[in-house]
């Protein structure tokens, strides 16, 4: 008999194996990767949960429930359907308007999804520039801008500020409090507070680019986590100095890959700046929502 119930410690390599199988190098991690889940305080126990069946382990899913929607992560090959009637029952018990799946394109999940209702939305790339031997050309700052590196001791309150306001017309943006700051950000993969770049106009921060010295299953790809350039600032070449400015401290740590995320309709540019800058596309992963 099949059962949904908490992730566990010793759940973690078995986890980290599911999302290999179900998705292969889309979505490679590894078990401590799956440990850290347990000790974030932002994700609560029962949104993490595995599928046992005979004493194994045969399929991972999780919920993050803000803004009106529960959004679900699942790694089941050939047991989706307790996960998607999981996270449709708390939409349903909770009055919330809809349900929303991430997964890569042409994944067979896009045919559980259709068959239970859901409808593709928007996409996002992940894209990627091999780096040369020589380090990266970087372009002087605007005008009246300067660049530092992140200072925790006086930076944490002015990078979420510029966040939430670089990223308030992103649709799947949701505000970054302090805890989640600490979690999602200084608490991620690879964190190096050198790598953290931040353009100050004055006492005002205009933009920051937080790169990280490596990416979950992947130690060989740097990756810019976060590029945003608050709205004032934009049309000056920020944006491109900030980028350029994480391909060279990526390049300096002997990095030569590097990537990051964005989405297909971004309205900002971001997708253009990243062609510009040589990166190009090397995956794309789907969003699809059911209306409940």
């Amino acid at each position: 008999m099949a059962e949904l119930r908490e992730l566990r410690e010793e759940d973690a390599e078995r986890v980290a194996a599911l999302f290999v199988e179900a998705f292969g190098d889309a979505r490679r991690l590894d078990a401590e990767e799956v440990r850290s889940w347990l000790r974030n305080t932002e994700l609560k126990p029962e949104w993490l949960r595995v599928l046992e069946s005979d004493g194994r382990v045969v399929g991972y899913g999780d919920i993050w429930i803000q803004g009106g929607e529960v959004a679900i992560d699942v790694a089941a090959p050939a047991h989706w359907q307790p996960f998607f009637e999981w996270a449709e029952t708390e939409a349903r018990s909770r009055g919330l308007r809809r349900v929303r799946a991430y997964f890569p394109a042409d994944h067979e999940l896009a045919d559980v999804a259709t068959a239970r209702g859901y409808r593709l939305w928007r996409s996002s790339y992940t894209m990627e520039i091999a780096l040369d031997e020589a380090p990266p050309v970087v372009p002087p700052p605007p005008l009246g801008t300067d660049v530092r590196s992140y200072d925790a001791a006086r930076d944490d309150a002015a990078v979420r500020d510029a966040l939430n306001e670089s990223f308030a017309e992103d649709p799947f943006w949701r505000d970054v409090t302090q805890g989640a700051f600490r979690q999602f950000y200084v608490g991620a993969r690879g964190f190096d507070p050198s790598l953290w770049l931040l353009a100050w106009d004055g006492d005002e921060l205009a933009g920051l680019a937080l790169a990280y010295g490596e990416r979950v299953g992947d130690p060989s790809l740097g990756w810019v986590g976060t590029l945003g350039v608050r709205p004032r600032w934009r049309r000056r070449g920020l944006g491109e100095m900030l980028l350029r400015g994480a391909f060279r401290e990526l390049h300096a740590r002997r990095l030569r890959r590097v990537g990051l995320g964005v989405d297909t309709e971004n309205v900002t540019g971001a997708l253009r700046l990243y062609e510009r800058a040589g990166m190009r596309p090397i995956r794309r992963a789907d969003n699809w929502v059911l209306d409940v």
